[in-house]
């Protein structure tokens, strides 16, 4: 203690036991913990949103998509992706490098990621293609999570 002030240091603390049940894995829990590469959806990197079946409890959302993506050295989708046409992405470097390439209006633009840290926010029905440049580690946010079997019912 300095000054009459008394400091305390709280840690958090995570105890995994392979004779307790995984704390937070069912619809009646109120928090889940886990590993995002571990958790995602039919090998996709994206492991919370729509897709994730209901009995999965919290990670099963609508209003957000989480994709956790791990990207070898030249590793690439040369021909674009889909776009989507009705969310918002944001994705967050956390390491490596990220060549990002959008069409819009006809023009390709490139944007590289380079600094842990750097994003790119893109609307909907924006169509891109990316490259890893070395290891790299990419957080995606996509919201909403519109399932688009439900989308084609509702319209």
């Amino acid at each position: 203690m300095r000054h009459g002030i008394a400091m305390q240091c709280i840690t958090p603390l995570i105890i995994l036991d392979e004779h307790v049940e995984p704390s937070g894995t069912g619809m009646e829990r109120s928090f889940y913990f886990g590993n995002a590469a571990v958790d995602q959806v039919r090998g996709t990197g994206w492991f919370l949103g729509q897709f994730v079946p209901l009995e999965m409890g919290l990670r099963h959302q609508t209003d957000v998509e989480l994709k956790w993506a791990i990207h070898p050295d030249g590793d690439r989708r040369v021909n674009g992706a889909e776009a989507n046409r009705n969310a918002t992405t944001i994705s967050v470097l956390i390491r490596g490098t990220l060549r990002t390439t959008f069409e819009v209006d006809g023009t390709a633009r490139v944007v590289t990621l380079k600094k842990q840290g750097d994003y790119v926010i893109f609307g909907a029905e924006i169509a891109h293609s990316w490259e890893a440049l070395g290891e790299t580690v990419v957080l995606s946010v996509r919201f909403p999570s519109i399932e688009i079997a439900r989308l084609a019912a509702a319209g």
